[in-house]
């Protein structure tokens, strides 16, 4: 039997609707795995430009820590004495040849301040071939007597025990001990007591103090050369109490009477009281 051309026709249109469909089945995982093909391709790029920026990097990072143009030449020392710049320099294990970009700067100064002449350093480099180093020179107040003698900085910290060749031409501080936390605070309540002082004149002056003793570990008592009376201090107001004690030691001055004070003590809300020797 034959088919008219328009039966054929119809024929050929589900012949090629269902070929469609098939074709459709089989594109439908390929179109939901191509983005995620597309995302790892882009990932794998991002990171293999990274590691070549890395690897960059650390390519110019190595040549310049064996750059000849990066290497230590100068140390310039600020803040001490030309004496003690050879100590800094072999305490630093600083020469020249070092690479000067790989310096730990953090290391450097942490060694550097163990000199116990050195409070503080900073250190900077100048490029291409310097190193600046600032240090702060430890400067004696007092010296603390206790287990021996050891020197007190402004701010009350011991920082070196006394050689027997360097200078005792400095206040005593005694009757330290006990707590360290009350020992700190007494050494810093001595130091604002010697800050007063400098300002003074003669015989209350930083000059003139031969001792400080500390009382119950925070009571000053103060001892002046030429002078035999103690002056006991409160850890109050110490500038107000030593313009008392100008004011009161200059009343005893024109009556006769300070050579014969034992005491003069600021322990008393009325003020100042003032003991006397007998006989």
């Amino acid at each position: 039997m034959k088919r008219t051309s328009r039966e054929r026709t119809r024929v050929l249109e589900r012949q090629a609707v269902k070929r469609k469909g098939k074709g459709n089945l089989l594109s439908t995982p390929l179109r939901a795995i191509r983005p995620l093909c597309k995302g790892l391709l882009r990932a794998f790029l991002a990171i293999s430009v990274l590691v070549l920026v890395s690897l960059s990097f650390l390519y110019v990072y190595h040549y310049l820590l064996i750059s000849p143009y990066l290497k230590l030449e100068h140390v310039e020392i600020k803040g001490v004495e030309q004496s003690m710049k050879p100590q800094l320099l072999a305490l630093g294990d600083l020469r020249p040849g070092l690479s000067l970009l790989a310096l730990n700067l953090n290391v450097l100064k942490r060694k550097l301040e163990k000199h116990p002449w050195i409070r503080s350093v900073q250190v900077e480099r100048e490029f291409p071939d310097t190193l600046v180093i600032r240090a702060e020179k430890q400067e004696p107040w007092a010296i603390l007597s206790i287990n021996g003698l050891y020197y007190v900085n402004r701010f009350g910290e011991v920082f070196k025990k006394i050689g027997a060749s360097e200078s005792m031409d400095f206040p005593v501080i005694t009757g330290m001990g006990g707590k360290k936390k009350m020992s700190t605070n007494a050494l810093r309540s001595a130091m604002k007591v010697m800050e007063v002082l400098r300002r003074g004149e003669r015989p209350w002056s930083l000059e003139n103090l031969a001792e400080i003793h500390v009382e119950d570990g925070k009571n000053l008592i103060l001892y002046f050369e030429d002078l035999s009376a103690q002056i006991r201090l409160t850890s109050g107001d110490f500038r107000k109490e030593m313009t008392e004690l100008r004011r009161v030691a200059a009343h005893l001055k024109r009556t006769g009477d300070m050579v014969k004070v034992k005491a003069i003590d600021f322990n008393y809300r009325d003020g100042a009281v003032v003991s006397f020797r007998e006989g």
